[in-house]
């Protein structure tokens, strides 16, 4: 006899059905519904759906530098073990070389996707890594104004300005066309010999894929390229180290790190190696103990913590290790094909969400030359004010006016809402989102 059965003729029972016979029929699981042959995320989310019958699941359709992606559940269980997580910075390196060895990994591993030639051991976050890299232009070249669009985010635009405090440095905003993407022609009168560093988003802060980012190589003179890039999207696009950036920045939050409530997050930063003496944070390095076994160093430590502070490169004292070994467990579990496959549902996803939005009477899509990654702005008119409040009530996160996040947007963008779409999206909460919006006409 099946044991189940065994144990259900010892309670009494002859079936699974009345087993369950108290639960109404419409609110039961049927436990085919699963199938077979599925993923470990579909079957997440198949299950996540079930219990929303009880507790409802907030859809999230906001982006804007952190995203709900799917993190295998193989990263918890890696990043848990006692060795990651009660280690808090390796002090005496040399006995900590299971920590240092797998940020060396780290290192290795997010130089590879960015093409660049050398990356530090983490930063705190995407913002703190930019007016790191900001400073970090200024101590190589000694110039004091930094060129940055005009519709860059404003909360990097405060971080920004907070780092370069005392340093007499100038901003200057560069125009952007219609779609976000560079003005290159405005951008190349703007530049001269006194420009220290040139700031770039690819995608663009409207969330549009910036070709213009491959062309700063011809017009930057003596200035500093600076990349920011969505580390998602480099799966499909070209790499910072394609187009000859002098630093790479990007925030790490999507590979393997949950949303938090905003945070803690991961600062990605990379470099050209000429520069590494200039370079802010952590570098671990391989070398050979006395034996001549391979060995892990932390080196190059230009930091306030080991040299006198008038000397140190930045006052960053840490890095986010436990973070860092995420994004490490992520990119090596997807690899190069899973990593693909992300990149291009999250754009077919944001295609998607947006064939939907179309059908809501007052929203009028931006038709741009250049395709959206995972953040996309449509037109709402005059409902933009009371969006995100609306859908909130309808338990979805989403729709942030551009004005709000932006530091300048032109005025066909008055009305225009954020709104992003992952590869954890599906076709009934885009319907669903649609439905709410519906209502507010």
């Amino acid at each position: 006899m099946d044991p189940d059965l065994k144990i259900l003729s010892y309670i009494g029972m002859n079936s699974y059905e009345e087993l369950f016979s108290d639960i109404p029929k419409g609110i039961r699981c049927n436990i085919d519904s699963i199938g077979k042959g599925k993923s470990e995320m579909e079957v997440i989310l198949n299950s996540e759906e079930v219990g929303s019958k009880n507790a409802l699941n907030m859809k999230i359709f906001l982006g804007l530098g952190a995203y709900e992606r799917y993190i295998p559940a193989s990263i918890q269980n890696i990043i848990m073990r006692n060795e990651f997580i009660t280690s808090y910075t390796p002090y005496q390196a040399e006995i900590s070389q299971g920590m240092l060895q797998a940020l060396f990994e780290y290192q290795s591993i997010i130089s590879d996707l960015t093409g660049m030639e050398v990356t530090n051991s983490s930063m705190y976050d995407g913002p703190s890594g930019l007016g790191e890299a900001v400073r970090m232009a200024h101590r190589i070249n000694g110039n004091k104004t930094i060129l940055l669009p005009q519709n860059i985010r404003i909360n990097h635009l405060q971080v920004i300005v907070t780092y370069i405090t005392g340093l007499n440095m100038k901003l200057k905003f560069y125009p952007t066309l219609e779609d976000g993407t560079i003005d290159l022609e405005k951008l190349t009168e703007m530049v001269d010999s006194e420009v220290s560093s040139i700031i770039t988003y690819n995608p663009s802060n409207y969330g549009t894929i910036d070709p213009g980012v491959t062309r700063i190589r011809e017009i930057k003179i003596n200035a500093l390229h600076i990349a920011y890039y969505d580390p998602i999207s480099l799966a499909l696009i070209k790499s910072p180290g394609d187009y000859d950036a002098d630093i790479a920045v990007g925030e790490g939050q999507q590979l393997g790190i949950s949303l938090s409530y905003g945070g803690p997050y991961l600062g990605l930063f990379s470099f050209k190696e000429k520069y590494v003496r200039k370079s802010p944070g952590r570098l671990i390095g391989e070398t050979v103990d006395r034996k001549g076994k391979k060995a892990f160093v932390m080196t190059l430590q230009t930091r306030e913590q080991h040299i006198r502070r008038d000397k140190a490169m930045s006052n960053i004292c840490t890095n986010q290790a436990l973070l860092a070994i995420a994004s490490t467990a992520y990119l090596s579990i997807l690899g190069n094909k899973g990593l693909k496959w992300v990149a291009t549902k999250s754009m077919e996803n944001v295609n998607k969400t947006i064939s939907e939005m179309k059908k809501v009477p007052y929203v009028k899509p931006y038709n741009f030359k250049n395709p959206f990654f995972t953040d996309f702005i449509i037109d709402v008119g005059s409902r933009s004010q009371f969006m995100m409040q609306h859908l909130e009530e309808k338990n979805i996160l989403g729709g942030f006016r551009a004005k709000d996040a932006l530091y300048s947007v032109d005025s066909s963008k008055k009305n225009a809402v954020f709104f992003a779409s992952t590869e954890m999206r599906n076709q009934n909460e885009m319907e669903y989102l649609k439905n709410a919006m519906e209502v507010m006409e």
